[in-house]
């Protein structure tokens, strides 16, 4: 179930959800208007009144994800600047947060980037964004040093992340289970944290 989802969703509600759950699994392309509506027993014509086209509710699922994914990113920093919390104790609220939601959300963005389509490029874009915004707002705060190399920064804590959504299919592989069990997804955001905050961090937060 997706975060915040009612028992009772309405039928536009209930077609981005399922939409969002079968281009994770098979991709845009291979997913038609037919297989969304069949899944979310709502007529096909439910699709067309409420998006307009399969390219139209592609883009209310791009918002619904992107509204997960932002919380899940910007939540915990806010909590991180504006809190005295122990930095795992905000690791664990937000994966306590997230976790149930988690695979999915993984799966879509790991999809779209894969497919090197314009959907993976305006997701990514926003990804971006916010992940930039976090690091003006830890700027502003003076937690970052002033050689480090803020134009590249934020793909650094992109491409810890991003690179785990990717891999996460061969760390399986080597762990023999997923980067997103709980106690592994906790372990490996505090190795990123202490990683990025070793290395970026201005002498007021290394205090």
């Amino acid at each position: 179930m997706v975060q915040g989802q009612r028992d009772n969703p309405d039928g536009r509600e209930r077609l981005v959800r399922t939409a969002f759950v079968l281009f994770a699994e098979k991709g845009f392309d291979s997913v038609t208007v037919r297989d969304i509506a069949a899944a979310s027993s709502v007529s096909v014509g439910l699709i067309n009144h409420h998006f307009g086209s399969k390219d139209g509710l592609r883009e209310a699922v791009d918002e619904f994800f992107i509204a997960q994914f932002e919380d899940a990113i910007t939540g915990a920093a806010t909590q991180e600047l504006s809190t005295t919390l122990d930095p795992a104790e905000v690791i664990d609220a937000w994966i306590e947060r997230h976790a149930d939601d988690w695979p999915t959300i993984v799966a879509y963005f790991r999809r779209a980037l894969l497919e090197e389509s314009d959907w993976g490029f305006s997701l990514f874009q926003r990804f971006y964004g916010f992940v930039q915004a976090t690091v003006m707002r830890m700027d502003a705060a003076g937690q970052i040093a002033p050689d480090v190399d803020r134009l590249w920064l934020p793909f650094l804590m992109m491409y810890l992340e991003i690179g785990t959504m990717v891999f996460d299919p061969y760390i399986k592989r080597v762990l023999g289970r997923s980067g997103y069990d709980r106690d592994l997804w906790q372990r490996r955001h505090r190795a990123y944290m202490s990683l990025i905050r070793r290395g970026t961090a201005g002498r007021r937060a290394a205090d």
